[in-house]
């Protein structure tokens, strides 16, 4: 593999292959996601079926966040190193290869202990993909387009996320559960085969305009270039976290507080999409290519008022309502902070950054998926959606009051006596 830190590519000889380019990865990052999530949908639904509590899948989803969270950092690492487009080609490969031996081991033994190894080896692969992918965007990407394209590679996931959710919650009511799997393996083979068409020509240059204007910006204002501010971070932890707890009680939330089935389950799960592809769309727009991570904050407040929202409701319009919103906020919250941090860190240390970020994410969704594991039944869905929700807002409460109170104390220094 060639390595492609520092690069940058051609653009002018052939704008019309480098549109194609553009359009064959979005095509990878949409199949790519049919697959992801028909896996986890699938595998989450198929615990809640055969009568898991809520902390088995807690555990089915701790196991994933354990592989992910060892992942991340080697991953981020590969992908600074190594070329991004072969690494998504193995990641692609290797998720194909793991639902197949999931699929016929299935046939053979209870789901929990198949999805439970299956799920680590899938969560190192899918954290791969998603770094180099994501690795790939400022390469391919005008600067001046930058958050555009972000918001379009979110659009193309989302859209694969809807497809599944309706895919996986018709195949789980229609035939047996190995056949949402055999239906991700077919997703990834052509996320993997789209992928080979964004084979470009690259030119090795000696700086990356973009990044060393904006390095120079930011060195002016006393900021290191290579370090992802805390409050982005904590901001991707919540939102990030809470899209994780969705992902874990959701069903049980479906199957015990709405008494209902895998198609309404789907319902849900398609609403958060279309959601967040709505939001999506809105950020393509021209007059929203200038915002920054700073609104980042209110979407998480008010994403922690819809979780809450769940415990007092219980109710099927409600539900989805409240789903369509925290699928525009969740996105909208990871495209900003993304395309931030693109703007701060420099291309070659991307995967790095991107990696440890992702570490913070991950331990965070172990501690919470300890306390579900411990937890069981005792507590409702509803009533777990509540306690986050209200955390969510305490936290982002807490920030926006200490920099208020650090705005004054350096008013009252910068007084003249």
């Amino acid at each position: 593999m060639n390595q492609d830190a520092n690069i940058a590519p051609n653009l002018a000889p052939d704008r019309a292959g480098f549109r194609s380019v553009r359009s064959f990865f979005l095509l990878s990052v949409f199949f790519a996601a049919i697959g992801r999530n028909t896996y986890y949908v699938g595998a989450i639904w198929m615990l809640a079926a055969s009568g898991s509590n809520a902390g088995s899948i807690a555990l089915f989803l701790a196991l994933g966040s354990i592989s992910e969270f060892v992942a991340s950092a080697p991953a981020g690492y590969l992908v600074d190193r190594f070329d991004r487009r072969s690494l998504s080609l193995v990641s692609d490969w290797i998720r194909i290869a793991i639902l197949l031996m999931t699929s016929a081991a299935l046939v053979l033994q209870e789901p929990d202990y198949v999805l439970y190894g299956s799920v680590i080896f899938f969560g190192v692969a899918d954290r791969l993909y998603l770094t180099a992918s994501s690795g790939m965007v400022p390469s391919i990407a005008r600067p001046e387009s930058l958050m555009a394209f972000n918001s379009l590679a979110y659009v193309a996931m989302q859209a694969g996320n809807m497809l599944a959710a309706i895919a996986t919650g018709w195949l789980l009511s229609a035939k047996p559960g190995t056949a949402c799997f055999l239906f991700a393996t077919g997703t990834f083979a052509i996320s993997a085969l789209s992928m080979f068409r964004t084979a470009i020509r690259y030119r090795i240059l000696p700086y990356d305009h973009h990044h060393l204007a904006q390095a120079v910006r930011e060195a002016s204002e006393g900021e290191e270039t290579s370090r992802v501010p805390a409050r982005l971070v904590l901001n991707y932890v919540l939102i990030y976290v809470m899209g994780m707890l969705i992902s874990a009680l959701i069903s049980k939330f479906v199957l015990e507080e709405l008494q209902g089935t895998s198609l309404l389950f789907g319902i849900l799960e398609f609403c958060w999409a279309a959601g967040a592809i709505i939001s999506m769309l809105i950020l393509t727009l021209r007059r929203f290519a200038k915002v920054d991570g700073r609104v980042t904050p209110i979407i998480v407040l008010l994403s922690g008022l819809a979780v809450a929202a769940f415990y007092p409701t219980r109710n099927l319009d409600i539900a989805i309502v409240l789903m369509a919103l925290l699928g525009a906020g969740y996105n909208l919250s990871r495209v900003l902070i993304d395309v931030e941090i693109q703007r701060l860190v420099s291309s070659a240390r991307l995967g790095r950054a991107k990696g440890w970020v992702h570490v913070a994410c991950m331990g965070f969704s172990l501690l919470v998926y300890a306390g579900l594991a411990i937890s069981g039944d005792a507590l409702t869905p509803s009533a777990v959606f509540l306690a986050f929700g209200s955390g969510m807002i305490a936290v982002i409460a807490a920030g926006y009051g200490l920099q208020l109170v650090k705005n004054r104390a350096s008013s009252h220094r910068g007084m003249p006596l």
